[in-house]
C-alpha cells in the first residue's frame, strides 16, 4: 500500500525560508559570507539590483520584484548584517557596503544593472556607481539625498534603539504600526522577515543596526552623518540615469533635499510618491512600482 501524503501539520516538513510572491528565495557563498537573496523573472532578462535600506530586508521589494517579473530579472540581496545575510566588519561603511556588490555582481553575472536603493540602499548605489560605473546602467534613489533632515533619522534611531526585543509578534506590529502611521497594515506573520526568535521565545530584529546603536556609548544620538560624507562629489560625477523618488510625507528626505541631490546628478528627474513617508516602497508600492516602470521605459532599459 503507499503511504499517505504528508500532509501540512506533519512533523517531517522541514521548515520553510518565506518564498515571496511570484519569486524565489535562495542562498550564495560569496568571498565566504552567507548572503541570502529574493530573486524574480527570467535570468537572461535584463537587470535590476534592488538594495534595501537601513534596518530592512530584501522582501521590501516583494511587490516591485513581482511586477518586474515578467520584463527584468530582479535580484533583491539582504545586505551584510541584515535579513539573513552574513556581516562584514565595517557595516557603517558605504564604501564598504558598495564593496561587497562587484562580487555578486560578478557571481550572478548581472552587469550592467539598474540599482533600485531605498535609503542606505541608495546610498550604497550611488558609492558603487560612482566607483565602477561599467556596473550600473541606472539608477533609482528611494528618499534618500546628500542632505537628510535631524528630525527624521532621530526618529528612526529612536525607535530601534527603544525595543531591544518583542515579547511576541503582535506586540511588535503593535508597535510598529504605531511607528509607521502610513502603512495600510502590519501583518505579523510577516514579520518573520524582519525579526528571529531568540532562544528564549523573544523576537529580535535581524540586523545589527539597533545594537550597534544602543552600544553607542550612551551617545544620545549616533553619528550617523558620517556615512553621508563625500555623497553629494559622488552624486556629481554619476553618468547614468537617474530617477530621484521622494515620499511626499517623509520627514527624512525634505522637498529641499530632494531638489537639491536631483540638481547635483547630471542626468536626473524628481518623481514623488503621494502618501508614503521615508518607507515610500511599503507605503505607497503601487505607485513606486508605476514610477519605477516608467523610468525603465524612459531608458528603454
Amino acid at each position: 500500500m503507499a503511504a499517505a501524503p504528508l500532509t501540512a501539520g506533519d512533523d517531517d516538513f522541514v521548515p520553510r525560508h518565506d518564498v515571496p510572491a511570484g519569486g524565489r528565495s535562495g542562498f550564495a557563498v560569496i568571498d565566504d559570507r552567507q548572503v541570502h537573496y529574493l530573486e524574480w523573472g527570467a535570468v537572461r532578462s535584463p537587470n535590476v539590483l534592488c538594495l534595501h535600506g537601513g534596518g530592512q530586508t530584501a522582501y521590501m521589494f516583494e511587490e516591485l520584484g513581482a511586477a518586474l517579473a515578467p520584463s527584468y530579472h530582479v535580484l533583491a540581496p539582504d545586505l551584510p548584517s541584515h535579513g539573513d545575510s552574513d556581516p562584514i566588519d565595517d557595516t557603517g561603511s558605504r564604501h564598504a557596503l558598495a564593496g561587497t556588490l562587484p562580487p555578486l555582481f560578478e557571481h550572478f553575472g548581472i552587469a550592467p544593472a539598474v540599482v533600485v536603493g531605498a535609503s542606505l540602499g541608495g546610498i550604497t548605489a550611488i558609492t558603487l556607481a560612482a566607483d565602477r560605473p561599467h556596473l550600473v546602467g541606472g539608477i533609482v534613489l528611494i528618499d534618500i539625498g546628500h542632505r537628510l533632515e535631524e528630525e527624521g533619522v532621530r526618529k528612526i534611531i529612536d525607535f530601534l534603539r527603544k525595543h531591544e526585543s518583542f515579547a511576541s509578534l503582535e506586540e511588535a506590529a503593535a508597535e510598529i504600526a504605531r511607528y509607521l502611521p502610513n502603512r495600510k497594515q502590519v501583518r505579523p506573520e510577516s514579520l518573520t522577515r524582519n525579526l528571529r526568535q531568540r532562544a528564549d521565545g523573544r523576537w529580535i530584529w535581524k540586523h545589527g543596526m539597533a545594537r550597534r546603536w544602543r552600544e553607542d556609548d550612551g551617545a544620545e544620538i549616533p553619528d550617523w552623518r558620517a556615512i553621508l560624507e563625500g555623497l553629494a562629489d559622488d552624486a556629481a560625477s554619476l553618468r547614468c540615469p537617474v530617477l530621484v523618488l521622494r515620499g511626499g510625507k517623509s520627514d527624512v528626505l525634505s522637498d529641499q533635499g530632494a531638489e537639491e541631490i536631483a540638481e547635483i546628478i547630471p542626468d536626473s528627474r524628481l518623481r514623488t510618491i503621494v502618501n508614503a513617508g521615508h518607507l515610500a516602497a511599503g507605503d505607497n508600492p503601487e505607485s513606486t512600482v508605476g514610477l519605477i516602470k516608467s523610468f525603465l521605459d524612459e531608458i528603454a532599459w
